[in-house]
């Protein structure tokens, strides 16, 4: 997964403490497929698709209001209804527990850097005994740029992702200095 991490974290994320696993999270869930901007949002298609709901819940959308999922996902808070009915329709969940799930899914999302590396231990897990993930990051540099809550932060994701996934998965990662 190659990806220059300015490029790809939000405007005011150097800010936030957890900025470097948020950008991981975004680009994994990107690379699978899921939503890349809401993490609630990749963690319900990551979801259906271990449930093989996958497809029929992205056909049943299209049908229900007329877009493709993809397109029409990063546009969350104004299709709740379409998704409503969809989950409803195919029995995923009752409307009244889709209701809540979108109201709630924002507010009730939470990540760690271990949840992370389990995420992708999992997937390296599915994918077969010699599968590998390689997070390629480019201008980290930059990006830290001597900052040591960010540094600690990278740090803390690599061991992590070291420890869960027993050498499956790597980062390597770029700088000018």
């Amino acid at each position: 997964i190659l990806f220059n991490i300015d490029s790809k974290s939000e405007a005011d994320a150097k800010s936030n403490k957890d900025a470097i696993i948020d950008v991981f999270l975004k680009v994994f869930n990107e690379m699978q497929g899921f939503c890349g901007s809401l993490p609630f949002l990749a963690d319900l298609e990551r979801k259906l698709s271990e449930d093989g709901q996958y497809d029929c819940f992205k056909a049943k959308f299209q049908e229900v209001s007329g877009r493709k999922w993809e397109e029409a996902r990063d546009e969350f808070y104004f299709i709740q209804d379409e998704i409503v009915k969809t989950l409803a329709a195919l029995g995923i969940m009752s409307e009244d527990a889709a209701r809540n799930w979108c109201e709630r899914a924002v507010d009730t999302y939470s990540l760690s850097i271990e949840k992370f590396a389990n995420l992708v231990r999992k997937y390296c897990e599915s994918k077969g005994e010699n599968h590998h993930v390689v997070f390629l990051v480019d201008e980290i540099g930059q990006y830290i740029a001597g900052d040591a809550r960010l540094m600690l932060n990278l740090q803390t994701v690599t061991e992590d992702l070291g420890i869960a996934c027993s050498g499956k998965a790597w980062v390597i990662v770029t700088s000018q200095q």
